[in-house]
């Protein structure tokens, strides 16, 4: 009886613990980033071989935006699944392959990640479809058919960051998902620039100060600034707000307490259990809920925490 009295007080502080560092973590997360350095396309939508006066620079840029990701994934330790560079473009099939694989990934203990990040650079339709070799091209909802799928009733985000010249289609298009938490960063790239005042925009500019921006806190970096030639913008599902982590469940709780407590001590976990159950004050939740909601939707702030460490931002 000693040996109990002294475990369940440190268990107790334990539980209180990691209870405190699940409300102050942002979970698991895995990233992974496509980029394909083209800015050219034939008229029937398929990306080109580069022309020789260009690859020189645009492999230069493309190698920035991968030195970038890659700080971005280390700096808030996400791990990471892959970086893919291709000058010549990716077919549907292989890209359908292997985001697939990437939404399957799991923790080492076995649940799925918190939140997956996918980042893409390159060419992409006024559509906002990304453009694949062979004329194929990848549209949001393809792409969110395969989430649903790997993801199927657990409570994971999908954030995917675009750094390509039409991203708003699919800022706008992701506001409409009411069924998972989902979530674009896009860039906006000036049309029309004044070159004795700045350089035009080019793909690579919104990754590597969106980068900076989330891994330098002293970046002086403002995106409400007039004048910019590389704005940013995001959307998110219609339910964003009410994304939790997700936190161990009563079968959870009951087999913790069955390895390493005695039989006497079962009822309290019933008990336990009963009483979180009651969840007495659902109607101010449910309340509180609708209101962010409404938040999210009319006053989408100008910088959202993910909770992950990074932000997400619009100008």
């Amino acid at each position: 009886m000693s040996a109990f009295l002294i475990v369940l007080p440190l268990e107790s502080m334990a539980h209180g613990l990691f209870h405190e560092l699940g409300n102050c973590l942002g979970g698991t997360c895995v990233g992974y980033a496509v980029v394909i350095p083209t800015n050219f396309c034939s008229p029937d939508g398929q990306p080109t071989l580069l022309p020789p006066e260009h690859v020189q620079e645009l492999n230069l840029r493309s190698t920035g935006m991968l030195n970038a990701i890659q700080r971005f994934f280390a700096y808030h330790m996400i791990e990471t699944y892959g970086c893919d560079y291709s000058t010549s473009g990716l077919t549907f099939d292989t890209l359908h392959s292997k985001i697939k694989s990437f939404l399957e990934l799991r923790t080492a203990d076995g649940p799925r990640h918190d939140t997956y990040i996918l980042y893409y650079s390159g060419h992409s339709h006024g559509t906002g479809e990304w453009a694949l070799a062979g004329g194929d091209a990848l549209r949001l909802d393809t792409l969110l058919e395969w989430w649903r799928e790997k993801n199927g009733t657990f409570c994971s985000r999908l954030i995917i960051v675009l750094d390509c010249e039409n991203s708003q289609p699919w800022v706008k298009e992701v506001r409409t998902v009411n069924d998972q938490y989902v979530a674009v960063q896009g860039a906006e790239m000036a049309r029309v620039v004044d070159i004795e005042e700045a350089d035009p925009p080019q793909l690579g500019d919104f990754t590597r100060q969106w980068v900076e921006y989330n891994c330098n806190p002293d970046s002086n970096i403002s995106w409400s600034e007039k004048g910019r030639t590389v704005k940013a913008v995001y959307g998110v599902s219609k339910h964003w707000s009410d994304y939790t982590l997700h936190l161990p469940t009563g079968s959870d709780v009951a087999k913790h307490w069955m390895i390493y407590f005695p039989r006497i001590t079962y009822p309290l976990v019933h008990l336990a259990n009963w009483f979180c159950g009651l969840n007495l004050f659902w109607v101010c939740k449910a309340c509180f809920r609708c209101l962010k909601r409404l938040k999210m939707s009319w006053f989408l702030p100008a910088v959202l925490d993910t909770g992950q460490g990074f932000k997400l931002v619009k100008s």
